[in-house]
């Protein structure tokens, strides 16, 4: 089954068929291991939870940054009867 790769973001996606998925038993959702072997892509379901680390370990360090308006949240004084 053929399928192409197309822009999504800054990145690049593709579909993969229900009947794959099927096939796969995978659902929406679920998380993949990417990796290159010989050449050739493989996605392989995760097994077991992710931890907070395992989702932040792909994303890349600039979009984890504070931006201004961030830090101006951050620092605003209450407005009310916030714990």
């Amino acid at each position: 089954m053929h399928t192409n790769i197309r822009k999504w973001g800054n990145s690049a996606g593709t579909i993969i068929p229900a009947a794959i998925l099927q096939e796969a038993g995978l659902e929406i959702g679920d998380a993949l291991d990417a990796q290159v072997v010989e050449g050739k892509v493989i996605l392989s379901p995760v097994a077991g939870e992710l931890t907070l680390e395992d989702l932040l370990a792909g994303s890349p360090r600039d979009n984890l940054a504070l931006t201004d308006d961030d830090r101006e949240w951050l620092d605003a004084p209450s407005g009310g009867r916030e714990i």
